[in-house]
């Protein structure tokens, strides 16, 4: 017992001088007997107390450490999806995201995370943020405000198919008939086989006014 926390002690005594000296620390020449788990939570402590100070890309590699030697230590894997999304490093944070749902296949909030990084990846994070706020200020019953998010999700993307229904959806909802037609024709262009676009855009259409 003595001996691992002695252990343990050297190794942050290590690390603290490593970085005291502007180096990262080399993992490779390291050979003390330290126990794989001990070993594991001591990278991920260090890569926590840097992500703390903002060091991020030198945490990262800790974390890396961390769950390479302990590859089901979940709270590394969640601290590394965490900061390369953090990051906007959309691939790495799928696939540490991916590994956190595997290994706890009832995390709600990993798998949500992992569906965000997901869309950020294919529709850009500003377009992605902004269509969330809007569908939140729909479903609040805010139709004003989320015509206002989703015009911003449609300026950062321009193909954003989503963004253009939900601007004619609530549109429509506010009465405002023309931007609803313009918009759902904009979201038929782009999904011309959605019978559900199709049947809002005709709705739309049908209550403009007549021309006389």
């Amino acid at each position: 017992m003595r001996y691992a926390f002695l252990a343990l002690s050297l190794v942050f005594l290590w690390v603290s001088l490593a970085w005291a000296d502007g180096e990262a620390p080399s993992f490779a020449p390291y050979s003390i007997d330290v126990p794989e788990e001990g070993y594991a939570q001591v990278m991920f402590d260090q890569g926590y107390n840097l992500y703390q100070v903002g060091r991020k890309e030198e945490a990262i590699q800790f974390f890396i450490e961390a769950v390479t030697t302990k590859p089901d230590f979940v709270k590394a894997w969640i601290w590394l999806a965490r900061t390369y999304q953090e990051e906007d490093m959309y691939d790495e944070a799928i696939w540490a995201w991916e590994k956190v749902v595997k290994l706890e296949p009832e995390n709600q909030q990993a798998r949500y995370f992992l569906q965000k990084v997901r869309n950020w990846k294919q529709y850009g994070k500003d377009a992605w943020e902004n269509y969330e706020r809007g569908i939140v200020a729909l479903e609040r019953g805010e139709p004003y405000d989320a015509i206002e998010y989703f015009k911003k999700a449609i300026e950062a993307n321009k193909t954003f198919d989503k963004a253009y229904y939900w601007l004619g959806i609530a549109s429509f909802r506010t009465g405002d008939y023309h931007n609803a037609v313009w918009a759902l024709e904009k979201y038929t262009a782009l999904r011309p086989d959605d019978a559900t676009g199709q049947y809002w855009l005709k709705e739309a259409r049908s209550r403009l006014p007549k021309a006389k």
